[in-house]
C-alpha cells in the first residue's frame, strides 16, 4: 500500500516573522507520519524525505506523540495496533496470491498426471 508516499502537510500559515514564512502540521499529519515510523520496512529518514520535512522533525513528533503532547483521537497504542493491521493485510495478501500459485501448480501436475497416465491410443505400425 503506497498511500503514504501521497500523503500531502497541510500547513496553516503563520504571520511572517523575520521575513521567514514558517507553517504548522495538522496533528492528523503528524499522527500519520509518526504511524508510518513504526513500520519495520520503512526508514524515518525515507519517509520524512517523501513527506518532505526534516528528520529531525519527525524523530521530536515521534517523542511528542509518545509524550502525549500531539492532542487527537488516536494514541500511541492505537496508531501501532493500525500498523500492525496495515502489515497483517499484507501478510495476508502475499500468502493468498502465493496459495493460488500453488494451487495453478497442482492443477498443471494433476493433468499431467492423467495426459501421461492416458493409454496410448495411436496404434503403432508393423
Amino acid at each position: 500500500m503506497d498511500t503514504w508516499l501521497q500523503l500531502s502537510p497541510r500547513r496553516s500559515k503563520v504571520p511572517k516573522t523575520l521575513s521567514k514564512e514558517y507553517g504548522r502540521y495538522s496533528n492528523e499529519f503528524k499522527r500519520l507520519a509518526v504511524a508510518l515510523t513504526h513500520h519495520p520496512d520503512m526508514l524515518a529518514v525515507d519517509i520524512a524525505e517523501k513527506l518532505g520535512i526534516h528528520p529531525v522533525m519527525l524523530y521530536r513528533w515521534r517523542m511528542e506523540m509518545k509524550n502525549g503532547d500531539i492532542p487527537g483521537k488516536a494514541s500511541l497504542d492505537e496508531i501501532e495496533s493500525e500498523v500492525d493491521l496495515i502489515q497483517a493485510n499484507r501478510e495476508i495478501r502475499r500468502l493468498s496470491k502465493e496459495l493460488k500459485e500453488t494451487q495453478r501448480e497442482r492443477d498443471f501436475l494433476k493433468k499431467a498426471k492423467r495426459f501421461f497416465q492416458a493409454p496410448n491410443s495411436k496404434s503403432s505400425r508393423s
